[in-house]
């Protein structure tokens, strides 16, 4: 099979721990023919076939993760999805929802949550979270992933009190009082 495209004498980095470093790669349309040394791929060449030597420049797939979080999507789909709700009272709802679903005990956990969307703007807070599942721990990442709100239960677990020090890197939110309301910012969310 001919392949449209040869790229040679290049980097190529393959994402296969097998072989994570290849010289050539041959391409027709979508597929991948060959990716190995510069004689296989030429191996693939013919009349129409485009070859492009790179000197020893870099090739890395397509397919790679600049800023968007793949691992971070895939768990999204895996935990309570709160993307596109614009109130804290609809937040709510679905955090209830789930937990109604969880044995008691059993973590609710989620993603997707942005309050610089809903009508008003408002962070949660535990004792919103304490309303809706007063038996489970709830643990949920806010859509950019710099904070997270956990209610009492969570807290709790954490060993998150009043006297509990930041951590490096993060800030446990507090009320008037002094008491954590909640919100998990950047490293404390460990």
């Amino acid at each position: 099979m001919s392949a449209d495209l040869v790229l040679r004498d290049a980097n190529i980095y393959t994402v296969d721990d097998r072989g994570p470093r290849a010289q050539a790669v041959a391409v027709e349309g979508d597929q991948i023919l060959c990716v190995g040394s510069d004689e296989e791929a030429m191996g693939h060449v013919g009349k129409s076939t485009r070859i492009v030597d790179l000197g020893g420049q870099t090739v890395l797939p397509g397919l790679t993760d600049a800023h968007c979080h793949l691992q971070v999507i895939g768990e999204r789909e895996l935990t309570l999805n709160l993307e596109g709700i614009n109130a804290l009272e609809g937040f709510l709802e679905a955090v209830k929802k789930r937990a109604m679903g969880a044995e008691s005990g059993e973590w609710v956990l989620g993603r997707g949550w942005i309050e610089t969307f809903w009508h008003p703007p408002e962070f949660p807070t535990r004792w919103d979270l304490d309303r809706v599942a007063p038996e489970n721990p709830v643990f949920l990442i806010r859509s950019d992933g710099h904070g997270a709100v956990v209610n009492s239960r969570a807290l709790g677990i954490a060993g998150i009190g009043r006297t509990t020090e930041d951590p490096a890197g993060g800030e446990i939110l507090r009320d008037e009082a002094g008491d954590p309301n909640g919100m998990l910012i950047d490293g404390a969310q460990s």
